[in-house]
């Protein structure tokens, strides 16, 4: 996809977004940033935007503070028909260029594997990893509290609307595993219970740090790599035709997420007992149910009824799911590295992230030599130098500071 387009794109959703919307009725995108000639990393990023921005076409959204004005026609116009159908428009291509690469590496390792022995590899694999290397390092740093909040930050593109992305792989009628499949998403959902809903738990966790609550409200700071991983989740789920690679996704997830939720609750006891941690503890107890019910009631009777070419589509989205995590995991570990050895060298201060950072100057680690100034980086501060960026890791994104 060019840039030409993208920048049409992101004059289109610009144009729909009025002066003072709500934080999730803000189309906006970084267009801007590919008028002069755009680097790979800020290409790279502008697309993952797009591409998140296509996903959330399908979201139902209302601010959770009332705004100015008609909420019947913020809804009319944010999602028009006819504007809705043109952002789609761009989905196939950004995910033949952003995702589908990675797929189709996966499948020549996958080849020939029986789904049997990849649950029992992948169940004794997660059993023995080692404990989070983000939480490892965090534990030997002095002040480990904007890391922490980074690391909510980053999260929350998924987990302030957590499993609508899922939800969407439960519609139609599949037989006895869909309703398997329902009652992990009535769970993610709370059971019915609005304040037991997983995302009204994780904004729980996230006040405990005086962070926004708002879907959509750290846009401007998520990070190249962030982006990536939920749209790697969102390229699953909202296609049927990935309905194998949805499930997974699921197999991979709700197996792994009741060991690292644990160590993030257990993380939180210890450091930030003030913080209600409910979210992660939640996790870590009824995600054991979720796996097997995974498991028993989804992947082997489907396996069972329809082959083996089933359980390869299962493997291929477990191992996208795998890859997807792995590689957010290091690349957020790096970030927060890269700022604490800026910090250590006094060439960078903790600070607050702003509540609203939309209209600053996006900065890449590649465009970091253009800009003067200071950057704000993620939830974590400001590096006092711009070019200094430069020797933070790709998929790094920062904004160009203009105090207030």
């Amino acid at each position: 996809m060019i840039a030409q387009d993208m920048i049409a794109a992101g004059a289109a959703l610009q144009d729909r977004t009025p002066d003072g919307a709500p934080q999730v009725f803000d189309l906006r995108i970084d267009h801007a940033a590919l008028s002069d000639h755009p680097s790979r990393q800020i290409v790279r990023h502008v697309q993952q935007e797009l591409l998140m921005r296509t996903y959330q076409n399908r979201f139902v959204l209302l601010p959770q503070v009332d705004a100015p004005g008609s909420v019947v026609q913020m809804l009319h116009d944010r999602y028009d028909p006819k504007a809705t159908h043109a952002l789609d428009g761009y989905r196939a291509a950004l995910e033949e260029a952003l995702i589908e690469p990675v797929v189709n590496d996966l499948r020549p390792g996958i080849a020939g594997q029986g789904v049997e022995d990849y649950i029992a590899g992948m169940l004794d694999g997660i059993r023995k990893c080692p404990p989070s290397a983000f939480l490892t390092w965090l534990e030997g740093v002095p002040q480990g509290e904007p890391y922490y909040r980074n690391f909510l930050i980053q999260s929350s593109a998924d987990l302030l609307a957590e499993a609508s992305a899922s939800a969407m792989g439960v519609i139609g009628e599949f037989g006895a595993p869909q309703s398997a499949l329902f009652r992990i998403l009535i769970d993610e959902f709370g059971y019915g219970t609005h304040d037991k809903k997983h995302s009204v738990l994780f904004r729980d966790t996230l006040r405990g740090f005086g962070l926004n609550t708002e879907y959509n409200g750290y846009w401007p700071i998520f990070d190249t790599e962030a982006l990536h991983l939920h749209n790697v989740i969102h390229y699953l789920f909202q296609s049927p035709r990935n309905l194998f690679r949805q499930i997974g996704f699921l197999l991979y997830a709700e197996t792994s997420y009741q060991v690292s939720t644990g160590q993030h609750y257990r993380y939180l006891k210890r450091h930030h007992p003030q913080v209600d941690g409910t979210y992660f503890g939640e996790h870590a107890h009824i995600d054991i149910h979720h796996s097997d019910m995974v498991i028993n009631e989804v992947v082997k009777p489907l396996v069972a009824r329809f082959g083996a070419e089933v359980g390869t589509e299962v493997i291929l989205g477990a191992e996208l799911t795998r890859l997807a995590f792995a590689a957010a995991d290091r690349h957020a570990l790096a970030v927060c590295q890269a700022f604490e050895a800026a910090r250590l060298d006094g060439a960078a201060t903790f600070a607050a992230p702003l509540h609203d950072a939309s209209g600053q100057a996006l900065v890449t680690p590649d465009t970091a030599e253009r800009h003067d100034g200071k950057v704000q980086v993620g939830g974590m501060g400001l590096l006092h130098k711009a070019a200094d960026f430069a020797a933070f890791p790709a998929g790094s994104t920062g904004r160009l500071h203009v105090d207030v």
